[in-house]
């Protein structure tokens, strides 16, 4: 009896994993970036299998303030499309804006094609110190099994 009742589970597991990736329904990423790094662009997720519809996208600070620091001036989020789908900008990720648990946030709809990337820009130079945020985003399969990684 046992037996079948762990089968059911991994049914479960399984069937819910397939469904999470389903045509339309919602679905949540996450991941994390320290913003002590060189001024350069770093990957946040990748578009995969699918196309997917961005429909939300926030960036949370830790509890160190970042407006105080020395060489970071700005950050921004985009994809890397030739033409880029800006997210956040400079000016709203401003130094100014960094402050200790500060969100900035984006809401609208963006065609996110497979194999395309949403990253985050740092530009003048490197947080002071470790300045680990976390980054979520909200977004639906065009058709299923498009997901953001």
């Amino acid at each position: 009896m046992a037996a079948i009742i762990d089968l059911r589970g991994k049914l479960k597991r399984i069937l819910d994993e397939v469904t999470a990736k389903a045509l339309g329904k919602l679905q949540l990423a996450a991941t994390t970036i320290d913003l002590r790094q060189a001024a350069a662009s770093y990957d946040l997720f990748t578009c995969t299998t699918q196309d997917v519809i961005l429909e939300k996208l926030v960036i949370r600070l830790p509890n160190i303030n970042v407006a105080d620091d020395a060489t970071i001036t700005s950050i921004s989020i985009q994809t890397d499309d030739t033409t880029a789908q800006v997210l956040i900008s400079a000016v709203t990720g401003a130094k100014a804006n960094l402050t200790a648990e500060a969100q900035l946030g984006w809401t609208g709809v963006a065609l996110i094609k497979v194999g395309t990337k949403i990253q985050v820009t740092i530009a003048g130079g490197a947080a002071d110190a470790s300045t680990v945020c976390d980054v979520v985003a909200e977004c639906r399969a065009v058709v299923a099994g498009g997901y953001l990684a």
